[in-house]
């Protein structure tokens, strides 16, 4: 056991420490405060910055793909629309402008009892009605089926940029939609405007009875120079045909009328329309029948109905009578398709409550422009007698109708339009399919069903 004085003298120097420990803890607790106070705030988090990602040629490609398959989707449910409806072929089209739906439409040939009532001739007239235009060069059209000739002049009347097309004439063709058996008769018969068709059935205003291999159905004769000299007046009067004055009246005007005389000649190898024969009281009566259409070309153009005073009119007769007449109202009516012929095959068919003007025959003061010619076989019409050539209008200033032929025998449409070929193919034909498989009345026989070609 220690001693006391050893006890007492440890407590002592215990005591002498505390003081300073506790002094020098202090001192290192405000060190402590001080850095803290000084120490920079704790580092949030690094933000994590996402880089757009860079669209290339390929991405752009297949949001284009994948847009237009998505507007041809459209046409193709109105077709499906149209055919469980009645209303006509397995035909649909949409027309957009700047990525918006504008017009949207299928075949409606058997529901109107309009053969021009094709899905690109609705979709295109209900376009301009939308617009308040008859130019439609600012829209893509998308069709589920390569038109046929008429809608593809209705096309290039229209100025629309860019056509989409779904599956093309060869598979209408197999499924009995004669759009091929056109194209071909076009291009072989152009030369004179005969047009040839052929079909299982030999005449449907009669009976329905199929024969065993197809066979030539009633021709569209065109007759060539009736009242030519009266009518190329009207062409040539710079009074009533202001195109001609616009395009010709200026100073150098008489040279540019020269080139296009130039240009816009007949083929010499072309085999010419034939010229109206028969005696002096049948004569008579077609000049009677002509010289109503050029009354209603006057009358149109004295209204202004067309874009510049065209002298484009005609006249439907039926037994010896004047069913309809029309001139060209494009400019009247804000229509792309509102030619004289298409307007009066219109009337006609309305009058008469049918979509087939077979046993009809058409004057017109001009050979009719592409489109107008296809409305002319569709609707069935027996005989066109005509006053001047496209290659006279065309000298006039009126050479889109040339054009359009040209362009359709020469480059399948493709010249002043961008077409874009195979858009959806299977949904467009499985419209068809749906079309086939279905049971469908007699009446639909007319517009080339089950294996029939009209």
């Amino acid at each position: 056991m220690a001693p006391r004085s050893t006890q007492a003298d440890g407590k002592a120097k215990k005591a002498m420490k505390a003081p300073k420990a506790k002094a020098k803890a202090k001192a290192k607790a405000k060190t402590v405060a001080k850095s803290a106070m000084k120490a920079p705030a704790k580092a949030k988090a690094p933000t994590v910055v996402r880089k757009a990602k860079v669209v290339t040629k390929s991405d752009d490609k297949e949001t284009s793909l994948a847009t237009a398959e998505a507007f041809m989707q459209s046409a193709a449910a109105s077709a499906l629309a149209g055919i469980r409806l009645g209303h006509g072929g397995p035909f649909g089209a949409t027309i957009v402008r700047d990525g918006v739906i504008i017009a949207a439409a299928h075949n409606m040939v058997l529901h109107r009892k309009d053969p021009t009532g094709h899905a690109e001739m609705n979709a295109i007239q209900q376009a301009c009605q939308a617009l308040g235009s008859h130019d439609l060069s600012d829209c893509e059209l998308f069709t589920t089926c390569e038109p046929c000739p008429m809608c593809w002049g209705a096309v290039q009347w229209a100025r629309l940029c860019k056509v989409h097309i779904g599956v093309d004439r060869h598979t209408a063709a197999k499924y009995g939609f004669d759009d091929k058996v056109f194209y071909d008769e076009v291009d072989a018969k152009s030369g004179c405007y005969g047009l040839r068709r052929c079909g299982l059935i030999e005449d449907t205003s009669i009976g329905l009875e199929h024969t065993k291999t197809p066979v030539t159905k009633n021709m569209v004769e065109v007759y060539d120079g009736l009242l030519h000299e009266d009518i190329k007046e009207l062409f040539t009067n710079p009074a009533l045909n202001r195109t001609l004055r616009r395009r010709f009246g200026s100073q150098d005007g008489g040279k540019l009328a020269e080139a296009y005389k130039e240009v816009f000649v007949r083929h010499p190898e072309s085999a010419p329309a034939p010229l109206l024969q028969g005696d002096q009281k049948n004569r008579s009566q077609h000049e009677a029948f002509m010289r109503h259409a050029i009354a209603a070309a006057e009358d149109g153009a004295r209204r202004g109905a067309s874009k510049e005073r065209e002298p484009f009119g005609v006249v439907v007769v039926k037994d010896g009578t004047v069913i309809s007449e029309a001139h060209n109202s494009v400019l009247d009516t804000r229509d792309a398709t509102a030619t004289a012929e298409v307007n009066a095959i219109r009337k006609a068919t309305t009058k008469l409550r049918s979509h087939s003007l077979e046993g009809c025959d058409l004057y017109t003061t001009t050979h009719p422009d592409l489109m107008s010619l296809g409305a002319i076989l569709w609707s069935r019409i027996s005989r066109v007698y005509c006053g001047v050539s496209q290659q006279i209008a065309a000298q006039c200033g009126f050479e889109e109708g040339i054009i359009h032929f040209q362009d359709l025998l020469q480059e399948q449409g493709r010249r002043a339009t961008t077409v874009v070929e195979g858009v959806a193919i299977k949904e467009c034909e499985a419209v068809f399919q749906e079309w086939s498989d279905r049971k469908l009345p007699s009446s639909c026989l007319i517009n080339g069903s089950n294996g029939v070609i009209y």
